[in-house]
């Protein structure tokens, strides 16, 4: 008996089902199971534990800055966005349809919370994400040329089935860089999603892009196929602040 378990634990290494060991396994089976429903039960063990592996390895790979959950957030502090809608969300049929996100609202409100929650519920339901704040985007595309790290970076990213564009107006940017940005964007269209993140209403665009023109041509590209909210009311980071005891 023995001998055979070694065999079995040699053999499960060799397959990568590390999950649980077939000794603990069978030390913690109930009695009475047919050898199917034995089979059955470890197999299911193993699947679960690779479906755990491979979500944490897509968290992990999507580098969000820190993780969300929508159980975190405050629904009953705004008006223009409801639990129900988010959970709509998580059925990701927009996402195979390429359907993009537009969160905009005031500095505060909670939008790269939103953003990352469904990243990371994409990220469970087995899709590719990758977070990205606009400067450091540009800052990718800008360098990709002469830099291998960024070239790496940006090539996970667009094999990506979403994008989350967090941050999106904070900063002024100059025009090359706003023709980096309608490059992207263009790349994207109708290939994958976008979630973007703005604190800036679309008559502002031009603005801080430094062109109407170019504002236009993105924004037409982003909200062809997109689902929009808008948020407001106060900071959600103030209504939640942390006071020194």
């Amino acid at each position: 008996m023995n001998a055979q378990l070694d065999g079995l634990e040699t053999l499960c290494k060799a397959l990568r089902l590390n999950a649980l060991s077939p000794t603990q396994f069978l030390h913690e089976l109930p009695q009475g199971l047919s050898p199917l429903e034995i089979l059955s039960r470890f197999l299911d063990l193993q699947h679960r534990s690779k479906q755990a592996q491979a979500s944490a390895a897509r968290i992990k790979k999507a580098r969000f800055p820190r993780i969300k959950t929508f159980d975190e957030y405050d629904f009953s502090l705004q008006e223009g966005v409801s639990a129900e809608q988010m959970k709509r969300l998580c059925d990701f049929i927009w996402l195979e349809q390429a359907f993009n996100i537009m969160i905009l609202g005031a500095p505060g409100v909670g939008k790269s919370h939103l953003a990352t929650a469904i990243g990371v519920a994409a990220a469970k339901a087995g899709y590719h994400v990758s977070f990205v704040t606009l400067e450091n985007l540009i800052h990718l595309l800008k360098t990709s040329d002469i830099s291998t790290t960024s070239r790496k970076r940006l090539k996970v990213i667009n094999r990506a089935n979403l994008v989350i564009l967090d941050e999106v107006g904070f900063m002024p940017v100059s025009k090359t860089e706003a023709n980096l940005l309608f490059s992207f964007v263009s790349s994207c269209y109708e290939q994958k999603s976008l979630i973007v993140t703005s604190n800036k209403g679309f008559d502002d665009w031009a603005d801080f892009l430094g062109d109407s023109v170019i504002a236009t041509a993105i924004l037409d590209r982003l909200i062809y196929k997109c689902e929009i909210f808008n948020l407001s009311g106060d900071g959600y980071r103030i209504k939640h602040r942390k006071t020194i005891l």
